[in-house]
């Protein structure tokens, strides 16, 4: 009786397992909110790059090619690029239109394999193909790079502004080269293509009853505070940390009300008074003259305190801490048009995060009017963002206008909202 050996892999194939093993961590890392998620999915997806181009490099190098290799290289490859776009789509990072593409690509070159197995043909992967997988891991990498970044608290740095500005560059690179490898593919095989056409079954195919009708789900909708752009910008740097309110004309009689503890803040330029803001804001902040189609959400605010200033005194102490000017604050202070107002302002102190990829919104009329709150149909659950004042900073600066006002914080804030995943 001989004893035969149990099969091994070689290196080359290992290596491969391997890359399915890392897929499988990286999803499950991307899967969950924690502090450092996106710095461990890029070391991860890092590792598992280097062993897509190791285990070429040992199997060619040491004539260790098999068809096993064959199979498994190019599945851990497609694994390891539509998951990560996949995940990075669920960020809110990748279009989710060009990851279509993307993926659809993936299966029509699939199919046309498959139609050449049949045919008892063998399709060779085209050079233009290695470039492709290498531009779709170039552009995954820059986004995880932007994440990872804005975990570790780097920000205002050459290197995230260019991974900030490119990464959609690098992204349409991908897509342009993805889908002019899949045109030189089918272009190069078209006559499989053509064949398969020619003898095509003439049988119907059965019918089918057709799918009930399924209710689409509801359209997100959160809140959002409207302030003068400028404003919006100053918050948005953490240059300020209040907003004084008294109301808009379509708010009533009372006026304002904190009714949100979570907002976005949606800049306007409606009613946006530059003689009325303090010199330093124009030096602090770079708005554009010309009016954008699309608005832009980049910013989000939290509420810990909203305080309502009865006396002028109160207000004037909190000078240095806004950009507005003394005359404004004076004619919203004193304004008492509508029966049941009273002078006084309400004070907000709230905490902003920046989001990683904002949110874009065609102009709407239900954006319009003097009003303060306005309901988005965008759903931040699960946008990744960095507060733009550091946590401490934050806290002496709010107990700085806490202690300048010299009075109690009210809450008027209505019910619990979902929360948005900060870093």
């Amino acid at each position: 009786m001989t004893l035969r050996r149990a099969p091994t892999l070689n290196l080359p194939n290992q290596l491969t397992v391997l890359r399915l093993g890392l897929c499988g961590l990286f999803l499950i890392t991307m899967s969950f909110d924690w502090s450092y998620a996106a710095t461990t999915a890029f070391l991860i997806f890092t590792l598992a790059s280097l062993t897509d181009w190791l285990d070429g490099e040992i199997a060619r190098a040491w004539n260790l090619v098999t068809d096993l290799g064959k199979l498994l290289d190019p599945l851990a490859d497609k694994i390891l690029i539509i998951g990560a776009l996949v995940a990075l789509v669920d960020r809110h990072v990748a279009p989710m239109w060009m990851v279509v593409v993307i993926i659809a690509r993936e299966f029509l070159i699939t199919g046309l394999r498959i139609i050449a197995a049949h045919k008892q043909k063998i399709l060779a992967a085209e050079r233009v193909g290695k470039h492709k997988t290498v531009s779709q891991i170039v552009a995954i990498l820059v986004s995880l790079a932007c994440l990872s970044l804005g975990e570790l608290g780097v920000k205002e740095t050459p290197l995230v502004w260019f991974l900030n500005a490119s990464q959609i560059w690098f992204y349409w690179i991908a897509l342009i080269i993805t889908v002019l490898s899949g045109a030189i593919y089918f272009w190069k095989n078209a006559s499989i293509v053509n064949e398969s056409m020619e003898t095509a079954s003439g049988e119907k195919p059965s019918e089918k009853p057709a799918p009930a009708a399924v209710e689409p789900p509801p359209a997100p909708s959160a809140p959002a505070f409207k302030e003068w752009e400028s404003i919006v910008e100053a918050l948005g740097k953490g240059a300020q940390i209040i907003i004084l309110r008294k109301g808009g004309i379509a708010e009533g009689g009372e006026g304002f009300q904190p009714h949100h503890s979570q907002f976005w803040l949606f800049p306007t330029r409606h009613h946006q008074q530059w003689e009325k803001t303090k010199p330093e804001l124009q030096r602090l902040v770079a708005v554009s003259a010309t009016e954008e189609k699309d608005i832009q959400l980049h910013y989000f605010a939290e509420v810990t305190d909203a305080i309502y200033l009865s006396s002028w005194e109160q207000v004037a102490r909190l000078d240095d801490a806004h950009f507005w000017s003394e005359e404004i604050m004076r004619e919203r202070f004193d304004y008492t048009g509508r029966p049941g107002m009273e002078p006084g302002l309400h004070l907000l102190i709230v905490r902003v995060s920046r989001i990683n990829l904002p949110h874009r919104l065609a102009p709407s009329p239900e954006f319009d009017g003097c009003k303060s709150w306005i309901d988005l149909p965008v759903d931040w659950s699960q946008d990744i963002a960095t507060p733009v004042v550091r946590a401490e900073e934050f806290a002496t600066r709010r107990s700085r206008i806490l202690s300048t006002v010299s009075t109690v914080a009210v809450s008027t804030i209505s019910g619990p909202l979902p929360t948005i995943a900060t870093t």
